[in-house]
């Protein structure tokens, strides 16, 4: 019979459940924020920053305040470090990529292709990297959004009926680049839930994690929108667009806080495939709120990614639950 003292020490994989489940309602209504901000064609490197500026403006003063109290944190330099390089990864070639895909391929599309591969990214990393087995229906699952991803970027160049040939080429160039930027958002997703889950072992503090990644957001592409568009028209910025982005900030730090509890709680895989139910409700806000095209082949895509979400499950033993 286990010590109750035990098991209220032993993280709880439901408990990780929870968490990521509401991480993906908060990352939802980040996605249309910043869907919505495509829609009115913002910077996408300004609209990125200003949105992990407000995890940077909440967090940050908090954890000066408690260096001053006397409070210090110990953890390895090297995850600190991974963490880092994770967070400018995950910046530059994640989340610039996939805002600039928003307003190319729409949010129906670009959802379940990123989540389809960074199941499939999650699954190559939960094994090589921390040597952790994977259950039949998680390869199962994998396979699934992996063909689901397919049919998606079948129905997303075919979605243009343009009768011009060049213009519908180009069309297709420009819709396939918007499906290759989603699947690098992908990847850069897992590996931030790689090295999060990385830092979780190293007893690297959740404020800390959020700060670090965050705020190479607000480093990088801070630079890049001073570069793009200068100070004055940073400045200038509409304030409806400005509220907008402040909001996908606001819902992106609670987002943030919960997947990275979430997946300290329980393994990548389960963690990411949770976190991807958000897919479902990306693309029927895509759908009915910003009016985006769909064709059957879009339908079997977003219905296959969902069906692989479902496939994985719950974890069952201490082996599935990290």
């Amino acid at each position: 019979m286990k010590d109750p003292a035990e098991s209220l020490s032993t993280p709880s994989p439901w408990l990780g459940t929870g968490c990521c489940l509401l991480s993906a309602l908060c990352y939802t209504a980040v996605n249309i924020c910043l869907r919505q901000l495509a829609e009115l064609k913002i910077e996408p490197a300004w609209v990125i920053c200003v949105k992990e500026a407000v995890a940077v403006a909440v967090v940050g003063p908090w954890l000066m305040w408690r260096i001053h109290r006397g409070v210090r944190f110990s953890f390895p330099m090297r995850a600190l470090a991974v963490l880092v390089l994770a967070g400018l990864a995950v910046q530059l070639a994640g989340n610039l990529g996939i805002q600039w895909a928003l307003g190319i391929i729409g949010l129906a599309i670009s959802m379940p292709v990123t989540f389809g591969v960074m199941l499939a990214a999650s699954a190559v990393f939960t094994v090589a990297l921390f040597r952790e087995s994977l259950p039949p229906r998680s390869v199962v699952a994998v396979v699934t959004v992996v063909v689901s991803v397919t049919l998606l970027s079948v129905g997303a160049a075919g979605k243009d009926g343009s009768s011009e040939t060049s213009s519908a080429a180009a069309g297709t160039v420009m819709v396939l680049l918007g499906i290759a930027a989603a699947c690098v958002g992908g990847a850069m997703f897992a590996s931030l839930g790689a090295a999060i889950r990385y830092a979780g072992k190293a007893r690297v503090p959740v404020a800390v994690t959020v700060a670090v990644v965050t705020g190479m957001g607000v480093i990088s592409l801070g630079t890049l929108s001073i570069v793009r568009l200068g100070p004055t028209k940073m400045l200038a910025t509409d304030s409806s667009a400005l509220a907008w982005m402040i909001a996908s900030g606001v819902f992106n730090l609670i987002a943030f806080a919960l997947i990275t509890k979430g997946l300290q709680l329980t393994t990548l895989v389960h963690a990411n495939v949770l976190n991807a139910s958000q897919v479902a409700l990306g693309a029927t806000a895509g759908i009915l709120l910003f009016h985006e095209a769909y064709n059957p082949w879009l339908i079997w895509g977003v219905a296959l990614t969902i069906a692989g979400i479902a496939l994985y499950g719950h974890p069952r033993n201490k082996q599935e639950s990290g």
